[in-house]
């Protein structure tokens, strides 16, 4: 039979054909979807790498008794955002970004100001050189040289002023300012009170790691020493609360790739989140806590940690918590105000460009505060407007809110501004109504090596009474970066643990300026000194020494220490 096809005409297909092509023509384009989205996600990744000087943020940390953090002192510090700024620096002796503080002579001789603030001055986003109280020292050199300026700064990141009244107590002071000068941050209202504080940053308000202040039962506020940085005096830990994984996927993320860090920044700008799970829990957890903090939280529904200090900026009306703040920060400028008279300092504020006198709340809050104590506040808000620019736009990087370079020159030139009004700061000083006296770290160091060493290698090793120390001056960053070894060995054996006694000796490694258990250490101005435990067994022979991080030993000692424990015999 003759075919009843027509030339040149295609059948039409059948239905599970037209599927299998429509499934088909899907698959691909998915497929060209997803190598292209891939493609576009390698491209931005090497672009981000290749325009970067390097990745990853380092800051070595140090916690001390009488200051809570610092940066190790002689230590390598980068930062990077991963947008804006790539910055190496170098701490200081003391543990702070800054030049080496010039001698103590050449202060007292000079018109010395200090600079005192949270990250504004620690200011890890722009070269030391650059920083606003290195400016002002050289526009000042051209502009006032009569009044000799020289210029020191002490900053720390996530603090207010009553955490940074140990930083004047252990360092600024011993320099003789005759200019004290306060970085005010609209944050700093926050970082003042404990409670507001410690939610923050999800610490228990009882367990700050910096200086803080606490109000007794009669109302009086006092001064409390940092809290030893231990995992305990989490809130997470305590009220049993965690980020969401999804939260944690994107944390992970964004340490590990310049472009999720920087889809990251343009998702909080285009969704911004407006609750904080955990925060709620830990306002929860501390009501149940304590009465006080029930009353202090009522009338007050949290949103998240970011947004913790808007209240002080924009509310007429502030909850209990918000005004019990404000009480601290008027007793921290009380402090501050006590000790400049004292010392025969002049005191003033600086503030940031996010507080300003063009309806800020924030700013009137705090001049309210600063008035009533005979404080001037310089208005750095709108001194940059003077200038022409817009100060929350033009004196901060794009996707950071820190000052840059231009804000730092603002600032300098804002200081520079007021010196000029003001030259009998540094023509008619106030003489001090008593010496300075060695901050602690000098008398500890200077305590400890009062005796005989029980050891000499690259530190003297001293016992004392269930305690073992190691000092070393001068020390270097070297020193301090290298993790130490304790070998205790005990007159019996059953006093170890079980797990311990194969190796017929108990102790710990620990790193010089970081906490594991009570370890304690300082490092300041070319002087270091360690402290750890010992246990309250009888002790018969210590090991010790230093190791690198490839487990190269670089120094050992071994000796008697004898019957009594944890010391040494007579």
């Amino acid at each position: 039979m003759s075919s009843t096809r027509t030339r040149g005409v295609k059948p039409h297909p059948s239905v599970p054909g037209r599927i299998r092509r429509t499934l088909r023509l899907v698959g691909w384009n998915a497929l060209l979807l997803v190598a292209g989205v891939a493609l576009i996600g390698v491209v931005g990744e090497m672009y981000f790498r290749l325009r970067a000087p390097f990745l990853e943020n380092d800051a070595p940390r140090a916690w001390f008794p009488t200051v809570g953090r610092t940066f190790t002192p002689n230590a390598e510090v980068r930062r990077t955002n991963r947008l804006d700024f790539w910055v190496e620096s170098r701490t200081n002796s003391l543990g702070f970004l800054d030049r080496e503080p010039v001698g103590l002579e050449r202060a007292a001789a000079s018109c010395h100001i200090a600079m005192i603030g949270d990250s504004y001055v620690e200011a890890v986003q722009v070269p030391i050189a650059d920083k606003f109280h290195v400016r002002l020292e050289e526009l000042a050199a051209e502009e006032l040289r009569h009044l000799d300026i020289t210029t020191s700064a002490f900053g720390i990141m996530d603090t207010g002023q009553v955490n940074q009244l140990a930083y004047y107590d252990e360092f600024a002071r011993t320099l003789r300012p005759a200019l004290l000068v306060l970085v005010f941050v609209d944050n700093d209202f926050m970082n003042n009170a404990p409670i507001l504080d410690g939610l923050q940053r999800g610490m228990d308000p009882d367990g700050l790691i910096e200086v803080s202040a606490t109000r007794g039962a009669d109302g009086t506020i006092t001064l409390r020493p940092p809290h030893p940085p231990f995992p305990e005096s989490r809130l997470a830990a305590m009220a049993s609360t965690s980020p969401p994984w999804y939260s944690r996927v994107m944390d992970r993320l964004n340490g590990m790739s310049p472009l999720a860090k920087w889809l990251g920044v343009k998702k909080s700008a285009w969704f911004p989140a407006d609750i904080d799970p955990e925060l709620i829990a830990w306002v929860e957890l501390l009501s149940r806590r304590s009465p006080r903090y029930a009353a202090l939280f009522d009338g007050w529904r949290p949103m998240t940690r970011g947004h913790i200090q808007e209240p002080f900026l924009y509310a007429q009306d502030l909850p209990p918590v918000y005004e019990d703040a404000l009480d601290f920060t008027g007793f921290a400028l009380d402090q501050f105000r006590e000790r400049a008279d004292r010392d025969g300092a002049a005191l003033v504020i600086l503030t940031s460009n996010y507080m300003g006198t063009r309806g800020d709340l924030g700013f009137d809050r705090l001049t309210a505060l600063a008035e009533a104590r005979g404080i001037p506040v310089i208005d750095y808000h709108d001194y940059v407007l003077r200038q022409g620019a817009e100060p929350r736009r033009d004196a901060r990087w794009e996707r950071d809110f820190h000052w840059n370079i231009a804000g730092h020159r603002w600032a300098a030139e804002a200081l520079l501004e007021y010196l000029k009004a003001n030259q009998e700061i540094c023509t008619r000083r106030k003489s001090p109504t008593s010496p300075p006296p060695l901050p602690s770290w000098r008398t500890d160091y200077e305590s400890v090596a009062s005796g005989e060493p029980a050891a000499r290698s690259d530190f003297d090793v001293y016992t004392g009474e269930n305690t073992v120390s190691y000092l070393k001056s001068p020390c270097g960053a070297a020193d301090v970066q290298a993790e130490f070894f304790l070998h205790v060995v005990p007159e019996d054996l059953e006093d170890l643990p079980a797990d311990r006694r194969q190796y017929g000796f108990g102790g710990a490694n620990f790193r010089y300026g970081i906490h594991y258990g009570n370890t304690a250490a300082l490092a300041f101005a070319g002087q270091c000194v360690a402290e750890h435990p010992l246990p309250d067994y009888p002790i018969a022979r210590i090991r010790t020494g230093q190791f690198t991080p490839a487990g190269d030993q670089i120094w050992l000692v071994e000796f008697p220490v004898g019957t009594v424990e944890g010391a040494p015999s007579p």
